[in-house]
């Protein structure tokens, strides 16, 4: 009686959403078009990174080494970047890496990933917000903090802020009060301040050389590399929120007019346009003064100050206040889309899904978001919030990469339910039943066989994501392939017929992932160890299981069906994405798990004594 009680919570925990017409509906306003988009990733990823992280992480990471940081996390960002493009290209609702991991894997991981990524951007629009205040402030001689830290102390030091910052507050209610306009004149806004920031990277990058030398790079207390190569990937890991732009638009999908085509176009735009940026800044601020120069709050403006450029600190000052309010921007546009997804699903309160009739944007939910934003930044210090903000980027990009593996191996019904909407003749009136599918090409006549199949599913309400499958012989997605059973290895193979296709694909994936996590963890925290033959066994082995899991997948059929932008390299690209940020959440303070650990406590409380309950999938069956 026990084990069944279990097995069947277990299995309520685990139901995948199901794919229903009422899911391609939306209350949201189409408005977002590639420019607004791109703008959208650029604004979210410059401001967030240049200004407030690239000072802190040279000066107490990693030093000059800052640059190949800024390199290592462009480089999981842009790979676990095309996996968000996939998914938001191949299913256009709102929700990014919430929703892809409650299409894939399950109600309960979606809640963990949902809610991570809820306290992750709240915490970088709060941080930006202190550091907006911090550079408006210092233009000024930090007149303000100087009285409020005399007239209104609040804490001695650490995590709890040391006085009230009534700069980020205001400016906080400001970018509320904006973002409850509407999504296109938020996007307005953010395009106008990302252009400007635009402009003044490149004088910081073109005047950080004209003045520096290159002795800041080798001659400084350590070199290039003060803190060795694991403070550089300290520091990547650190970094990857400065590239979390790409969250904005997986969320931005809804209300995109063209998502199809736009959503993998302004990934690929802002993440090339922001790296360059970042490795150019993150070079002329350590090429300008040695590392351990730097002042952490306003690194560029000070440094200018050293050299007597007073007037150059003062543009610095206005392109780093540009960049940081589209970071504030695009992070509070982010959450209340995430408040919207998981409450429409039932798994948060029924009132974060009201959208306003006018405006066509969530208006409780970004009123919310902003008034969160504003406890965090009165009660904490930046430090202690961009310390947390990495982790929950790091675990939804995980989730994402899997999710692509997973999908490309496991029978569904995600490109047939598509189809069933593809637009013909009554294009016009399609669009307006269904208006996230009005980027859908005209069906072609080679296309009628499969639209006709497809259509006999368009009398169903609901359509279940993955389909039954009996024994894996050759039966199509997720099955071992014909040719690798007749070859003369074929018998090798023989013994996986009996189970059902993507059963096998999705164990291997498991072991993969699991033995490839032990194998890093093994690689970081047993370096005293590094070269005892028990440390070199155990990654041999863990190593090899991940490899072998891995090449094993190509044994079996991938879902070529997908007619959208999709991942290229299924399973080794997906895969590396995950291996780098498995890596780079290892890397991680302690201090950030902890942190984790209690946010993930509330959210668990909130889960089980609300979502588990209410979750409209759990009615449904």
């Amino acid at each position: 009686m026990g084990t069944s009680l279990c097995f069947a919570f277990w299995k309520a925990i685990n139901r995948k959403k199901t794919l229903t017409e009422d899911l391609l509906q939306t209350d949201l306003k189409k408005c977002l078009n590639l420019v607004d988009l791109t703008f959208l990733a650029i604004g979210s990823m410059v401001g967030s990174g240049l200004y407030v992280m690239t000072g802190t992480i040279a000066h107490n990471v990693a030093g000059p080494s800052v640059i190949i940081s800024y390199i290592i996390a462009a480089v999981a960002s842009g790979l676990s970047a095309i996996c968000y493009a996939e998914f938001g290209a191949r299913i256009p609702i709102t929700g990014s890496a919430y929703q892809f991991t409650y299409i894939s894997i399950g109600e309960f991981w979606a809640f963990i990933i949902g809610w991570n990524v809820l306290i992750e951007h709240i915490v970088v629009g709060s941080a930006v917000a202190k550091a907006w205040s911090g550079y408006l402030d210092a233009a000024f001689g930090n007149v303000v903090q100087n009285y409020l830290l005399q007239n209104a102390p609040m804490a001695d030091g650490g995590m709890f802020a040391r006085y009230p910052d009534l700069i980020a507050i205001a400016v906080l209610i400001i970018i509320t009060v904006i973002l409850a306009t509407g999504a296109k004149i938020s996007s307005l806004v953010t395009t106008g301040f990302a252009g400007l920031n635009l402009l003044i990277v490149v004088i910081i990058i073109g005047t950080g050389f004209y003045l520096g030398d290159t002795n800041n790079w080798t001659d400084v207390d350590g070199g290039f590399f003060p803190y060795g190569f694991s403070g550089t990937m300290s520091g990547a890991a650190s970094l990857i929120f400065a590239y979390a732009g790409y969250e904005a638009i997986g969320t931005a999908t809804e209300e995109a007019l063209n998502p199809n085509r736009d959503i993998p176009l302004s990934l690929l735009i802002g993440l090339s346009v922001v790296a360059t940026a970042y490795v150019g800044a993150s070079a002329s601020l350590t090429y300008m003064i040695p590392y351990n120069m730097i002042y952490d709050l306003a690194p560029f403006p000070n440094a200018y100050i050293q050299y007597g450029w007073n007037w150059a600190r003062y543009i610095v000052s206005i392109g780093a206040l540009a960049a940081m309010t589209t970071a504030m921007l695009t992070s509070l546009f982010t959450v209340p889309r995430y408040f919207l997804a998981m409450s429409r699903d039932g798994l948060l309160m029924e009132i974060f899904a009201r959208v306003n009739e006018k405006t066509k944007v969530p208006i409780f939910s970004i009123v919310t978001c902003g008034l969160v934003c504003v406890l965090f930044a009165f009660a904490f210090e930046v430090d202690a919030l961009v310390e947390f903000v990495s982790i929950g980027q790091l675990i939804a990009c995980t989730f994402v990469a899997i999710c692509v593996i997973k999908l490309r191996y496991q029978p569904n019904s995600i490109t047939r339910f598509m189809d069933t909407y593809t637009i013909n003749e009554n294009q016009s009136d399609a669009s307006e039943k269904f208006p996230l599918m009005s980027h859908v090409v005209k069906t072609s006549e080679k296309d009628e066989t499969k639209t006709q199949s497809a259509s006999s599913l368009s009398s169903k309400s609901e359509v279940t994501l993955f389909e039954e499958t009996g024994p894996n012989v050759d039966q199509g997605v997720g099955s071992v392939k014909a040719e690798i059973l007749s070859s003369k290895f074929g018998f090798l193979f023989q013994p996986l017929v009996k189970f059902e296709a993507g059963e096998v694909p999705n164990y291997l994936l498991i072991l993969a992932t699991f033995a490839i996590t032990v194998t890093s963890a093994l690689g970081i925290f047993t370096q005293d160890y590094i070269s005892s033959w028990w440390n070199i066994a155990l990654i041999f082995i863990f190593s090899s299981i991940a490899t072998v899991s891995i090449l094993l997948l190509l044994v079996f059929k991938q879902d070529e069906s997908i007619k959208t932008f999709k991942v290229p390299g299924v399973p080794f690209v997906p895969f590396l994405s995950a291996i780098i940020n498995i890596i780079l959440i290892l890397k991680l303070q302690p201090m950030t798990w902890l942190r984790l650990g209690i946010w993930c406590i509330l959210g668990l409380a909130i889960y089980f004594g609300y979502g588990y309950n209410h979750s409209a999938e759990g009615k449904r069956r």
